[in-house]
């Protein structure tokens, strides 16, 4: 579960353990029209609601009842079975039989409880009462009560015999479970980064808007102006013409830049999976990238390592592995099986009787048995084995695989960072210099020393300065996005928390 405010994590170990459910997360829906949201909010829903997390979550669930049914196979079983049968023939075809038409009734109860050991055995213990009834006159004891206890063991001595193998399944389910909770942690992880980088997608396109509307304002401005001009004949039809198309091009723009806010929009909303806000204008928060820090390489790849879930899945993938490895090489013995058994047992015309004859312990019978099975070749058990080992290998080389793909990533997600901070001060170099040079050049038209093409070109240098600069901002906020989702860290940022 994971909680509001998102609080109360356990860790056991270097895992998380990860409850069935997050209804805890409570968030109102009620937003009015254009009420800002965080990206803490933003995640805060999407964890709620995304349909990624939940199938993840699923997943985990099942792992986890896989665990309970692998728990249940060391646990004792009950098990009875009763049967009642009657038999009558039309005459007798022996002097034997006792009767002129020979009738016969049996029952028959049995009860057992049984239980699987480590060792790879089988102890039981049961009892059974069988009762018969016949007309016959060779009959001593009519009814007759026949009770036994017996107490038997299996217990294999090569193959299928030690831990190794009795307490694989279990082994592998609890592994299993482990994966799954990693697998939904890589999830989270990824539904937080997509929610951060569709959220940056939507600061950036809010942003967006409000340069391509102040481009617009500016360019209807000069339109006037020019037409002013025209009427007192310092300006021509022409420079009339140009500001008219570059009022065109400056809507044109902000046409295209409603359509990316609006995309950009849908895009979080789908990440979010909460379907009251569809219809409501969702407003999200201004990037701030003021005092950006620059990574560490050294010390990011030592978390990337310690918290990267598809790393760690690796590694809980050579666990099993290595389990796997240790049940095959018991498996490939022969089968050498024990098997014995111990009876008490008792006879009577009653059911008190015959049990009081079990406890008197004067009737009994024991027997013992060993069983070899030897596949030829043992050419299975072998190949088995072989196999258990190649995968064995296969896992090392996966993880070892997987490590350097981190580094690389880890190494290309640190120079994305700084490429982007170094990027924002130039960018603001630029914009700054842009708006300067419009300021001069629609100073120069305004004194009749230049053209309003030069103008426009200039304004248009400044918007797309101003966009750049925006767009170096929000690629830090992604580069940072990516980074955290590598070596874990949005969990401790957001304070997201597993139990």
């Amino acid at each position: 579960m994971i909680h509001s405010n998102f609080v109360n994590q356990k860790v056991v170990g270097r895992f998380f353990r990860i409850a069935a459910l997050m209804g805890a997360i409570s968030f109102s829906s009620g937003i009015a029209i254009g009420e800002m949201l965080t990206v803490e909010e933003c995640i805060q829903i999407a964890l709620n609601k995304n349909f990624d997390i939940r199938i993840s979550q699923n997943t985990t669930r099942r792992a986890a009842q896989d665990v309970e049914i692998a728990n249940a196979e060391f646990e004792p079983s009950f098990g009875i079975t009763t049967s009642d049968s009657f038999n009558t023939q039309v005459r007798s075809g022996d002097r034997l039989d006792g009767a002129a038409q020979p009738q016969s009734n049996a029952q028959s109860t049995r009860a057992t409880v049984s239980k699987d050991f480590i060792s790879g055995g089988t102890l039981s213990l049961s009892t059974r009462l069988n009762r018969r009834f016949s007309n016959s006159t060779n009959s001593t004891i009519n009814p007759s009560y026949n009770a036994s206890t017996t107490l038997s063991i299996r217990q294999p001595l090569l193959s299928g015999y030690g831990p190794a193998v009795a307490k694989a399944r279990k082994r592998l389910s609890l592994l299993s479970l482990e994966q799954s909770k990693y697998d939904f942690q890589a999830t989270v992880l990824r539904i937080i980064n997509d929610t951060e980088v569709a959220y940056h997608s939507l600061a950036f396109a809010q942003e967006q808007l409000e340069v391509r509307r102040a481009a617009l304002e500016l360019a209807e401005t000069l339109l006037g102006e020019n037409k002013m001009k025209m009427e007192t004949g310092i300006a021509t039809s022409l420079d009339v013409l140009q500001a008219e198309v570059g009022v065109a091009n400056a809507t044109d723009r902000l046409l295209r830049a409603e359509k990316s806010l609006e995309d950009a929009r849908d895009n979080l909303l789908t990440i979010l999976g909460e379907d009251s806000l569809i219809n409501k204008e969702v407003i999200v928060e201004a990037p701030d990238v003021a005092n950006p820090l620059a990574p560490d390489l050294e010390n990011t790849f030592s978390k990337v390592i310690d918290n990267a879930p598809r790393y760690l899945t690796l590694l809980n993938q050579r666990i099993k592995r290595e389990v796997e490895l240790r049940r095959a090489k018991r498996n490939r013995l022969p089968s050498l099986n024990l098997n014995g058994a111990y009876s008490l047992t008792g006879l009577e015309s009653n059911l008190k009787g015959a049990y009081d004859d079990v406890t008197e312990r004067e009737s009994f019978n024991w027997q013992w048995s060993l069983s070899l099975d030897i596949p030829w070749g043992l050419n299975e058990k072998k190949a088995n084995y072989i196999k258990a080992q190649i995968q064995l290998d296969t896992e090392d080389a996966r993880a070892s695989r997987e490590k350097q793909r981190l580094f690389r990533d880890t190494r290309i997600a640190v120079r994305n960072v700084t490429t982007a901070i170094d990027g924002i001060s130039i960018k603001e170099l630029a914009t700054n210099l842009s708006a300067e040079e419009f300021e001069m050049e629609k100073a120069k038209f305004d004194a009749g020393l230049s053209t309003g093409r030069r103008v426009l070109e200039a304004q248009q240098r400044m918007d797309e300065s101003k966009v750049d600069e925006l767009q170096a901002k929000i690629d830090l906020l992604n580069g940072y996005s990516n980074l955290r989702e590598l070596d874990g860290a949005s969990l401790d940022r957001y304070g997201i928390q597993f139990e």
